[in-house]
């Protein structure tokens, strides 16, 4: 049975793949963004927040300073479903922001969106990246 996830007192909701996970044992990494970074591996990414999200997308790039080579961060970044392309200015899939619906102007009258991004600015642990993607899918 595979160890309880870093964050939480549950194990991982979705396998890792052995090369990821000795990726995520790479002793050059500090052992809390080791954690950390196990913990959103073993998440579904409907279940990340956009703190996670934002996490991720500021420390991964940044372990290229530790001599982790660029195509372990990609196959990293492919695993979590974000573009492996686009490791220094991470995306969601293909312009993601652009088409969000949450960012989309024709939601703007949409109180759930609306609300949704005041919180995401205030509070990102609060809101579910999924939440943020599909806001526009319910109309208040």
């Amino acid at each position: 049975m595979a160890p309880p996830s870093a964050g939480s007192d549950t194990g991982p909701q979705r396998f890792i793949p052995p090369q990821i996970r000795a990726f995520l044992n790479d002793r050059r990494i500090d052992p809390l963004t080791r954690a950390f970074l196990l913990d959103v591996a073993g998440k579904r990414q409907e279940d990340w927040t956009l703190a996670d999200y934002q996490r991720v997308t500021v420390v991964v790039p940044a372990l290229t300073e530790l001599y982790i080579s660029t195509s372990v961060l990609s196959a990293f970044y492919e695993f979590l479903n974000l573009d492996p392309t686009s490791l220094f200015d991470p995306q969601l899939g293909g312009s993601w922001q652009a088409t969000s619906t949450a960012f989309d102007p024709r939601n703007l009258r949409n109180r759930r969106c609306f609300n949704i991004r005041n919180l995401a600015q205030s509070d990102p642990e609060a809101v579910r990246l999924n939440d943020l993607l599909n806001c526009g899918d319910q109309f208040d």
